[in-house]
């Protein structure tokens, strides 16, 4: 990864994914400030499961109607509010399994960011990632920002004053540094670098002073900027969560493995239950193949796609 790379990150088409419920109205603050912070696309995406209605084919037609009604009255309101004010948006109903046709929207359209809320509608009592929501998390590739009951809501504009950068000092978790670096110019934000390791910490030094003198170099040439670097013990959900609990954290970085590491690194095997606990919105990056240069986490739409073929074995 270069300092090329890493200036060059763009988000030009952001997706919320929406069921209408108040629940997802957090969600819905940050889609819109993203959107209009970065110039970028705003999609709309409902989806109907035909799944759901195996015992009742003939409701389809049905509720993509009262979809599209809703829409219509979500975007009335947005209106109303001039929240929609300088963002081009667009709205879609899509039919078929989550994992399939979202995987399929996000390779067609070039998302370069996934908005996830909680899932309300069907009134599942849990604290973050109903069932649809959960297989969008496993699934997809493209970064995924999870915005939980917990978190705050979003102004106008984003604004994030202290960032927590969770690594496991695998290469693969440098894929999320370029949207930690982007923090640190546009918002000045104060970014704390949280490795938690499975002892003491003394074979973790090692790596992260790698880390970070990676992120000097990175950075060289730009403005001084606060990064704390922190190695501790424990379980890796509950320091990451307690962490971000007493430091007032305004946003978790993850960097992860591709779906096929699924089961075998420490941060995606803990990732769930930090988007459940944690009391901001979490941003899951996901590195591509070792096959594919660091240099291709720029999300432009042109690599967007060419990250969809280059991974597309992994679905």
């Amino acid at each position: 990864m270069d300092s090329e790379a890493v200036s060059s990150l763009a988000i030009r088409n952001v997706a919320m994914a929406t069921d209408f419920s108040p629940s997802s109205e957090r969600a819905l603050q940050h889609s819109l400030a993203i959107a209009r912070h970065f110039g970028a696309t705003l999609h709309f995406v409902h989806f109907v499961r035909p799944s759901q209605f195996v015992y009742a084919p003939e409701m389809i037609p049905t509720v993509d109607e009262i979809a599209s009604r809703d829409f219509e009255q979500l975007l009335a309101t947005l209106r109303t509010g001039h929240r929609l004010d300088g963002i081009e948006f667009r709205r879609w109903v899509l039919e078929g399994e989550v994992s399939e046709v979202t995987r399929k929207f996000i390779e067609s359209h070039a998302i370069d960011l996934l908005v996830l809320g909680t899932h309300g509608r069907a009134g599942i009592p849990r604290l973050l990632l109903g069932s649809v929501a959960q297989e969008i998390f496993h699934y997809v590739r493209c970064p995924v920002l999870t915005v939980g009951p917990c978190s705050p809501g979003a102004g106008f504009r984003p604004q994030l004053r202290r960032v927590l950068y969770s690594t496991d000092l695998s290469p693969e978790s440098l894929a999320a540094l370029p949207y930690v670096l982007t923090a640190i110019r546009d918002w000045h934000a104060q970014v704390d670098v949280v490795h938690v390791c499975s002892s003491s910490g003394g074979n973790c030094k090692g790596p992260m002073k790698d880390l970070k003198e990676t992120i000097e170099a990175l950075r060289a040439g730009e403005e001084a900027a606060t990064i704390r670097y922190h190695v501790l013990s424990g379980n890796p959900a509950s320091c990451v969560v307690g962490f971000a609990r007493e430091n007032s954290v305004d946003l978790i970085v993850l960097g992860l493995k591709p779906r096929r590491a699924l089961y075998s690194g420490p941060l995606w095997s803990h990732a769930y239950e930090i988007v459940r606990r944690t009391p901001c919105p979490v941003l899951s990056v996901r590195s591509l193949p070792a096959a594919r240069s660091a240099g291709a986490s720029r999300c432009s739409a042109e690599n967007a796609r060419s990250d969809a073929e280059a991974v597309s074995s992994l679905g």
